[in-house]
């Protein structure tokens, strides 16, 4: 009877051991980057409020659709990201915000303006 508790035991004591090795080699998923289309038309941008999330990574895919109102240009001033809008050609741009708050984008005039909102 006694070998059979030292048995139970040794193998409890071993499952044990696996399984906090097992807990303590995965591995935190890795971040998932939040992907938003954006088109530039005479009126602004659309959509013109994004939502992200704190610590994953960005993408705006921006394409200016007309030549008319100052839609060439688009700028993050709080990330000193400012890209020029080629008509008709997508223009990616990526960056992970790291903290909850609003971010302005705006044209290179500051007349149309969008905001990624992060939480």
């Amino acid at each position: 009877m006694m070998r059979a508790i030292r048995t139970l035991t040794a193998a409890c004591v071993v499952l044990l051991a696996c399984n906090e090795a097992a807990e303590s080699t995965a591995q935190e998923p890795a971040p998932v980057e939040s992907r938003h289309e954006v088109s530039v038309g005479a009126h602004g941008y659309e959509p013109s409020t994004i939502e992200a999330a704190v610590g994953q990574p960005v993408t705006l895919v921006v394409t200016r659709t007309t030549d008319e109102g100052c839609g060439d240009v688009l700028a993050i001033p709080s990330r000193d990201i400012r890209r020029d809008l080629p008509l008709n050609e997508p223009v990616e741009i990526r960056f992970t915000p790291s903290e909850a708050g609003s971010i302005r984008f705006t044209c290179g005039m500051g007349m149309y303006d969008g905001t990624i909102v992060v939480q």
